[in-house]
């Protein structure tokens, strides 16, 4: 007998497949559960290396030795009559048969998880083989919306990538490197791209790619796995045509674990969705979406981490955030994006946090400072910089910025969001503002902040049934969201339900009990209700929460307010002032003390530190764009104070506005308070009349204000008046009662 059949009698191929087949198994399964263990880096060398070693002795064992009946004997010891060689090598083939079975199976798995690199040819096929223009019908998801949008091919949504190595440790690293990818999109103007608040709805769905599509309202989806193992890192994405389900690009890069490689892997990944889906890239959106932020990878790592904190906005997350950003810089000072991302944390430590305004405001001015020098082409630092210009009372300059942010970050939904909100304070651009927030909800659809301010929109404009149904359809989808209850409260209020806005407020610091505004913003259905039972213990639970915290100054001021003791209040503003500086809106609350004081001298020098625009002739139809009511006021002011010429026409031209302009903009435009300049002209009949629309429209607003304002005194006694306060106060009887249950429940 040859040679080379007596290696095939005694089975020494059959034992060679199977051991190489298996072995490259528990490669494939080292390579997973090795990271999992947290085996240090030369382990997967260690196992390779034993399984080479003892692939030779395997095939010396096939040879020498045969497997019995009676045991494992050497081959010369067993007779022919008595070799079951055959029978054993039946046995391998059904074992190689199984293994194999097996590795095509992982190859499937592997495929459908992260497909490997087509061909060049393939490629273009792919890329090329659909109509830009061919469109798609979305499920819409926002009631705000009232029309289904035409889907552009140009769309996306990268849905979360799958964290390979199941390590917790791991969990930042891919969420950031998710996050990064769609900040780099996102600089590329011909591309829609769904931003993360979205996408991140869909981590583990058991969702068809159409069906996702259709509710994001994208014609591509794309899916992607990180897996991190020691010093490498491989990254597989596809990208998904969501009508055929046809694969248009797909790739695998396995690299060194370094900075320069993860922003060298997105900047490839862009530019080829770009290139898939025919967007052009600009010679500076190109430049942009292949710099290289940070060349130290330990920065880098603290980056994506502190991102991923931030945006889960509690006290908590938000200070680990912080230190995140803050080792950042530490590593690397020139880290522009980290800086940027340490000036927006700061922001959102003022409004989900008890940190300090004013050292808030300073480190968000010099993070967004140090990041411009280090990259003026960065959106996320100018949309910084426009908040920061709007506090600052800059609204030319802020404009600009916002621009700016979208300029360069086109697809950067939440600078169509701050925008949109910044073109709120202007009553004749609420519909550019309507824009901004329906691009934002296109880009971020399942953004609960965006379909929360939306709602709030709606009821700027007057719009408190849509409002209301745009509010609940975000709780709907997200039930654990506490701001859009207070988007219900302030729709409640707005419509007089002061008990019901009570009710919601009370669910919003049952979800966010440490959310100290919160808390203090219930001191405002509780004076529309005339209940000052629940003052000392609401003021309690502020204190409780931060003793040195401006929101409890606006407490006792509120408190005080209410219950007429003004030199009391006027302490507790200056209380404030110290501890955060000029503030508009702190002096225009102390002008509005001074003048139910009558001290007008006073009044007015305060309006005129917050309100000078109603002080200078050529600058009050920008007064009045912005703030109607205050316009009343001032031009009463001024005629207590001696410019009664001055004081007659700002009156005069404030009621042609209120009249004639602002029912044009908005729906129920008596919520405005026009009886003020009414009743400043001497003007009564008219300012009962818009009072008894208001009250008859069911808008809510602080009754008992007509109690203390000097103005209202020329009706104080009438009987018109009088029978309104009585209606008003028999409402409040009912409502007081429904609201002493969740007064009880909140524990005040």
């Amino acid at each position: 007998m040859s040679f080379f059949n007596e290696l095939k009698r005694r089975n020494v191929f059959r034992v060679g497949i199977a051991y190489a087949v298996a072995a490259w198994i528990l490669l494939q399964v080292a390579d997973i559960i090795i990271p999992m263990l947290g085996l240090p880096d030369w382990a997967p060398k260690f196992i390779l290396l034993l399984l080479l070693t003892g692939f030779v002795p395997a095939l010396i064992l096939a040879w020498a030795f045969e497997l019995t009946p009676e045991g494992i004997k050497r081959d010369r010891e067993v007779a022919p009559s008595q070799s079951i060689t055959a029978q054993t090598g039946k046995k391998l083939n059904h074992i190689i048969t199984v293994l194999l079975a097996l590795a095509v199976v992982y190859l499937l798995f592997d495929k459908f998880s992260g497909s490997a690199p087509l061909s060049d040819d393939s490629k273009e096929l792919a890329s090329g083989s659909r109509e830009q223009t061919e469109a798609v019908t979305p499920v819409s998801s926002q009631p705000a919306m009232e029309t289904t949008p035409v889907i552009s091919r140009q769309s996306i949504a990268v849905l979360p990538f799958d964290n390979r190595s199941r390590l917790e440790d791991d969990a930042f690293f891919v969420e950031g490197i998710h996050d990064d990818l769609l900040t780099n999109l996102s600089r590329i103007g011909g591309l829609k791209v769904i931003s993360r608040t979205s996408v991140s709805r869909y981590l583990d769905t058991q969702k068809a790619i159409a069906e996702i599509a259709g509710e994001l309202g994208v014609a591509t989806i794309m899916e992607g796995a990180v897996q991190r193992s020691g010093s490498t890192v491989r990254i597989n994405v596809q990208l998904i045509d969501a009508q055929t389900d046809e694969h248009l690009w797909a790739e695998i890069y396995d690299r060194e674990l370094t900075a320069d490689n993860l922003f060298a892997i997105q900047s490839e990944i862009s530019s080829e969705i770009a290139r898939a889906l025919k967007a052009t890239l600009s010679p500076e959106e190109a430049r942009r979406i292949s710099s290289r932020p940070t060349e130290n990878l330990q920065a880098y790592n603290a980056y994506l981490k502190g991102r991923q904190l931030m945006a889960r906005r509690t006290s908590t997350t938000l200070g680990q955030a912080e230190q995140e950003f803050l080792r950042a810089v530490e590593l690397d000072p020139d880290f522009a994006l980290a800086w940027t991302s340490l000036a927006e944390t700061a922001l959102l430590q003022g409004l989900y946090s008890i940190k300090d305004p004013v050292a808030a405001r300073k480190q968000r001015q010099d993070a967004v400072d140090k990041a411009l020098a280090l990259n003026d082409q960065l959106g996320e630092a100018y949309l910084s910089l426009a908040v920061l210009l709007e506090d600052q009372d800059r609204p030319e300059e802020s404009e600009e910025a916002y621009r700016r942010a979208i300029e360069l970050s086109p697809g950067y939904a939440t600078a169509y969001h701050w925008y949109g909100i910044f073109l709120a304070d202007f009553p004749h651009r609420l519909d550019d503002a309507g824009k901004m927030l329906e691009k934002a909800l296109e880009l971020d659809p399942m953004s609960s902040a965006i379909g929360t301010r939306m709602g709030a929109h709606l009821v700027q404009i007057g719009q408190f049934e849509k409002a209301e149904a745009q509010v609940r359809e975000v709780l709907r989808l997200d039930p654990g969201f506490a701001a859009a209850y207070g988007g219900l409260a302030n729709i409640a209020r707005a419509s007089g339900r002061y008990d019901e806005e009570l009710r919601w407020r009370a669910k919003l610091v049952e979800i966010d009990p440490g959310n100290i505004r919160g808390w203090s913003a219930l001191m405002w259905p509780y004076m529309k209700l005339a209940d000052t039972s629940a003052f000392e213990s609401l003021r309690a639970r502020v204190e409780s929460l931060d003793e040195q915290n401006l929101e409890l100054g606006w407490v006792d001021a509120l408190s005080n307010m209410y219950r007429g003791n003004f030199p009391a209040t006027l302490e507790h503003l200056d209380w404030i002032y110290q501890k955060s500086g000029a503030d508009p809106f702190m002096y225009r609350f102390k002008g509005h003390i001074h003048n139910h004081m009558r001290n007008y001298n006073r009044a007015r020098t305060a309006w005129e530190i917050s309100d000078p625009e109603f002080f200078d002739r050529s600058q009050w139809r920008k007064g009045l764009e912005d703030k109607q009511g205050q316009a009343c006021r001032v031009g009463d002011i001024l005629r207590r104070t001696g410019d009664e010429e001055m004081g007659l026409q700002l009156l005069q031209q404030a009621t042609a506005y209120l009249e004639d302009e602002l029912p044009g903009y908005i729906e129920h435009a008596d919520r405005y308070e026009i009886e003020l300049c009414y009743l400043a002209l001497g003007q009564p009949d008219k300012a009962m009349e818009a009072i008894e629309t208001r009250v008859e429209h069911g808008h809510g607003f602080s009754w008992f204000f007509m109690r203390m304002g000097h103005l209202y005194e020329s009706l104080w006694g009438t009987e018109r008046f009088e029978t309104l306060m009585q209606r008003i106060e028999a409402d409040l009887v009912e409502q007081r009662q429904r609201a002493a249950i969740i007064t009880q429940a909140l524990g005040l």
